[in-house]
C-alpha cells in the first residue's frame, strides 16, 4: 500500500482585505476614560500613564497632607467640560495636596518620564475656592512655559453635573478665575465650598509642571487630575491553514506546524514606538495576547504613530514582515496585515485511522473496476448492498 506524502502543503492564503491575519482594527473609539493612576507616599509619588504611548511621571511635593483619592465621591461627570473631553472621572484616582505643615505655600512638581505630546491630553485643578494655584514649568527644550503653552480652557463647578457627585452637599456654582499674566488660578474666596475647578489642554511639549499652592483661610487642599485621549484598538487574526502530515509530528521539532487551537499564549502582538522600542506602561511592555475570538486588543492607546510586532512561537511561522507601522487616530485607525501558519484541528490525522496491514491486504478481493465484467460486478454489489457501493481502486506503481 502506498503511503500519502508527509510534506506540509499550503492550502489557503486569505487576502488582507478579507480574512488574512490582518491588523485592520474596528474603528477606534474611546475606551475606558484615560485617567492617570497614582501611588507612593512621603512626598514622592508616581503617576502611571493614562494611555499607552503617553509618558508616566514622578511627582514630588512638600505639601501636607497629601492624599490619593479614589474618585468615588468627588468626580467630574460627562456634563462638565473636562468629563466631556476625556470621559467621566468617577472611580478614577486623583491627588489631593495641601499647603506645607506650617500652612506656608507648598510646591508640587510633576516631572514626566519623557516630554509630553503637544495635544490630546489635559489636567484639571479642583477645589480652588479660598486658595490659589500658580503654575510654572518647562517645555521639552528646557524653556519656561507661557500661559499660551498651558492652554487654559475654562472654569466650572463639578457639582453642576447630573447625577451630582456624592461629595457635593449642594449644587455649588462658584468657579475659580484664571489670570494669564500671573499664570494663576484663584478661588472666589467667599467661603469653603466644593467643586470649583479649572482645566487645561497644553499646546506645547511639556517636560515638567510646578504648582505653588497658597491658601487664604483655613487649611484647604487642591485636587489634581491628569487625563489623555485613549482608544481601543482591536486586531483580528486569521490563520493560513496548512494541511496535516500523514503522521503526527514531534511537537518539540521546530519544523512542526502547530494546531490553530494551540496558538493562544504562543502568538501575541507588541506595541512599539516609531524607533522600534517597546512602548512601556508601568514598567512593562504593552503586549496583547490572542483572545478566544481570534483578536488582539490594546485597551487604551494614545493617538500617534506606532509600530506593531507579531511575536510567535517557532511552531507558528509568520509569513512576511513581522514589524509594520500603524497610525492611531480619533476614529480612523488602519493598519497592516500579518499571516501566521497553523493546522486546523479538522486537518489533523485521526490516530484511529490506521492503514490495513499487508496480510489483510493480501486476502482482500480485488474488483475488476475496468475491462470486461466490471459492469456485472458493480450490478451485483449494488443489489447486495442496497445501493451502497465501496470501490477500492488498485493502481500499479
Amino acid at each position: 500500500m502506498r503511503k500519502p506524502s508527509s510534506q506540509w502543503i499550503r492550502i489557503g492564503t486569505v487576502a488582507a482585505a478579507a480574512t488574512a491575519a490582518a491588523f485592520v482594527p474596528s474603528a477606534a473609539f474611546a475606551a475606558d476614560p484615560g485617567y492617570a493612576g497614582w501611588n507612593g507616599g512621603n512626598g514622592n509619588y508616581g503617576m502611571s500613564s493614562p494611555a499607552a504611548g503617553f509618558p508616566g511621571a514622578d511627582l514630588t511635593t512638600n505639601g501636607s497632607p497629601v492624599m490619593i483619592r479614589s474618585g468615588q465621591s468627588i468626580w467630574m461627570g460627562e456634563d462638565t467640560p473636562f468629563g466631556a473631553a476625556f470621559g467621566s472621572s468617577r472611580n478614577q484616582g486623583y491627588m489631593g495636596i495641601g499647603t506645607t505643615s506650617n500652612n506656608s505655600p507648598s510646591t508640587t512638581t510633576l516631572t514626566f518620564d519623557a516630554a509630553t505630546p503637544p495635544a490630546d491630553w489635559g489636567f484639571a485643578l479642583g477645589d480652588i475656592d479660598v486658595d490659589m494655584v500658580q503654575i510654572s514649568g518647562t517645555d521639552s527644550s528646557g524653556n519656561a512655559l507661557t500661559a499660551a503653552d498651558l492652554g487654559y480652557q475654562s472654569s466650572f463647578n463639578l457639582c453642576q453635573n447630573s447625577p451630582r457627585p456624592a461629595g457635593c452637599n449642594s449644587a455649588a456654582t462658584d468657579q475659580p478665575t484664571w489670570n494669564a499674566a500671573t499664570m494663576s488660578l484663584t478661588g472666589q474666596n467667599t467661603g469653603d465650598t466644593v467643586g470649583a475647578t479649572g482645566w487645561f489642554q497644553p499646546t506645547a511639549s511639556i517636560a515638567s509642571l510646578t504648582f505653588t499652592f497658597t491658601d487664604f483661610t483655613g487649611m484647604p487642599m487642591f485636587q489634581f487630575w491628569v487625563a489623555a485621549e485613549a482608544y481601543e484598538v482591536v486586531t483580528p487574526l486569521k490563520p493560513i491553514l496548512i494541511s496535516a502530515p500523514s503522521e503526527p509530528g514531534d511537537p518539540t521539532d521546530p519544523d512542526t506546524i502547530g494546531s490553530c487551537d494551540d496558538m493562544f499564549g504562543e502568538v501575541s502582538l507588541e506595541l512599539l514606538d516609531t524607533e522600534g522600542a517597546p512602548v512601556i506602561v508601568d514598567g512593562a511592555p504593552v503586549v496583547a495576547s490572542l483572545s478566544e475570538d481570534d483578536t488582539f486588543t490594546f485597551d487604551q492607546v494614545f493617538p500617534g504613530s506606532y509600530q506593531v510586532q507579531i511575536l510567535s512561537d517557532a511552531h507558528f511561522p509568520v509569513d512576511g514582515a513581522t514589524v509594520q507601522p500603524i497610525e492611531v487616530t480619533d476614529g480612523d485607525t488602519t493598519g497592516p496585515s500579518f499571516s501566521v501558519e497553523c493546522v486546523s484541528d479538522s486537518a489533523q490525522p485521526d490516530p484511529t485511522d490506521e492503514p490495513a496491514d499487508d496480510e489483510d491486504e493480501a486476502h482482500r478481493p480485488r474488483l475488476p473496476v475496468t475491462g470486461p465484467g466490471a459492469g456485472l460486478w458493480i450490478a451485483a454489489l449494488l443489489a447486495v448492498a442496497g445501493g451502497a457501493l465501496a470501490i477500492r481502486t488498485a493502481r500499479n506503481h
